[in-house]
């Protein structure tokens, strides 16, 4: 289907728009010769304009003989010259962005993708697809396959004491779409609250959305309730058992004040993000809020792509019965949005342990690079290290340096040797002092040869500074 922006006309009359930019493609070859067009109808539907428009754009198209028509059969492009300038004007506007390319990227907090379970998961998707047929092209309940519900009932009581029912769980393709849902059932003048230092992305879906939202300060032992109640918050997103990045675990009395401020007005929710919770090195996971909540008021989030794939696109919601009502009276005629094959598989994979078995390779392996790059990082003699902190648990370290270079030289200068880092002053509202000086190094994708060569990189700024 050909669609165009008519947003950009700038005046012009709708019809003159069309023909300019259909001329356009036809003469930079980007429509061959020989393509048939839509119908005229059809093609006013999918631009939101009217038949008149198109018939008018076609018609002088077709005097000008850039078109010819067969009865019965509709337009067709001519075969006509390809100009030179409209093809420059076409490279003008790449169809592919092309990112950066680093030796090491920090800041990518995604998963080992060489420890995929592989041989299980083609074992699983081959039994799926030999024993269920209709099932895998018709629509899907709009929560998610109910078998995918239950396994993933059943492993939150098996590793998180959670007593959850399958028909509060929603599934969906990745954490954006399920707090669109969830923004859809919440009230509309609700004021939402974001840890900070804290998620870049999650502001950037209130923003999207067009949410009224605020950031509250973070302690040692969570986040602030001074600054939550000063900010008049009714929805706060938080992540207890490891809040990326500053890696602070909440503490239970500090659980306990934000479940009592939550019961304190009606329609004041937590949004409770156990984005990594499996990742825990020296203690067990700590009971999740959603656990310690009486008043029914904790949203509760989780997904796979930290612990399987980011491409797998399965993530999942709890919501509380006074929620989960709302919803069921909104969304019902919503499609669900994630792969019904994967769904089935991930169900399958989750009811036979193979994901906790996975999950606890995975740790170990996690563990495993932690403690190898915390050792690169004492032995490099050059780098000012004061402290490394978030050790416990997730995939990434913070390092806090004894160093007058701010944080943009650094990232800079870290650039210039192929190297590309973050700094925790990013995460922040403002520019705070505290928070300066201190390099979060996501480890999970990279290798041992990969983190030695990175830290000399990095260690070569200040020898190149002591100079």
């Amino acid at each position: 289907m050909i669609r165009y922006d008519f947003s950009k006309r700038n005046g012009q009359p709708l019809y003159e728009y069309l023909y300019d930019c259909l001329k356009k493609d036809i003469l930079s070859g980007h429509l061959p010769s020989g393509t048939k067009l839509p119908s005229k109808r059809e093609f006013a539907r999918e631009n939101h304009i009217s038949v008149k428009t198109v018939m008018n754009a076609y018609e002088q198209l077709l005097v000008e003989g850039y078109l010819y028509s067969e009865e019965k059969r509709g337009y067709f492009v001519a075969e006509v010259e390809i100009m030179p300038e409209y093809r420059s004007e076409l490279a003008e506007y790449p169809a592919v962005y092309e990112g950066e390319t680093w030796f090491a990227d920090f800041t990518v907090n995604n998963t080992a993708y060489e420890k995929f379970p592989f041989t299980q998961w083609r074992k699983i998707m081959r039994e799926v697809l030999s024993e269920y047929d209709v099932e895998l092209v018709q629509r899907a309940h709009f929560q998610g396959i109910k078998e995918l519900r239950v396994a993933i009932a059943e492993y939150l009581y098996r590793t998180r004491k959670m007593l959850v029912s399958p028909e509060c769980i929603i599934i969906g393709a990745g954490i954006e779409y399920l707090y669109n849902r969830l923004m859809k059932i919440l009230p509309p003048d609700a004021i939402y609250a974001v840890e900070n230092p804290g998620s870049k992305k999650i502001p950037r879906i209130y923003e999207e959305f067009g949410v009224r939202w605020t950031y509250i300060q973070m302690d040692e032992n969570g986040i602030n309730m001074e600054s939550l109640r000063e900010k008049g918050a009714d929805v706060v997103q938080v992540s207890p058992e490891h809040s990326y990045p500053l890696g602070t675990v909440m503490t239970v009395a500090r659980r306990q004040e934000l479940l009592e401020w939550c019961s304190e007005k009606m329609e004041r929710y937590i949004v409770e993000d156990d984005y990594d919770c499996e990742f825990r090195y020296n203690s067990r996971m700590i009971p999740t809020l959603y656990s310690m909540d009486s008043n029914h008021r904790v949203i509760y989030m989780n997904t796979f792509s930290k612990t399987l794939a980011p491409s797998l696109r399965i993530s999942y919601m709890i919501l509380p019965e006074k929620l989960m009502r709302r919803y069921l009276d909104s969304a019902t005629f919503y499609s669900n949005t994630a792969s019904t094959c994967e769904q089935y598989a991930l169900a399958k994979f989750i009811e036979r342990k193979y994901f906790e078995r996975h999950v606890s390779r995975l740790k170990k392996h996690y563990s495993a690079q932690r403690n190898l790059l915390i050792q690169i990082i004492r032995e490099a003699k050059h780098l000012p290290v004061k402290e490394i902190s978030g050790v416990d648990c997730g995939t990434h370290l913070l390092v806090w340096l004894d160093t007058n270079l701010g944080d943009i030289e650094l990232k800079w200068m870290a650039k210039q040797r192929g190297i590309h880092i973050e700094c925790l002053s990013e995460f922040c509202e403002e520019m705070e002092p505290m928070y300066q000086h201190v390099m979060i190094l996501n480890y999970s994708e990279l290798n041992e040869t990969a983190l030695r060569e990175a830290i000399r990189r990095l260690e070569e700024i200040f020898c190149f500074l002591e100079m």
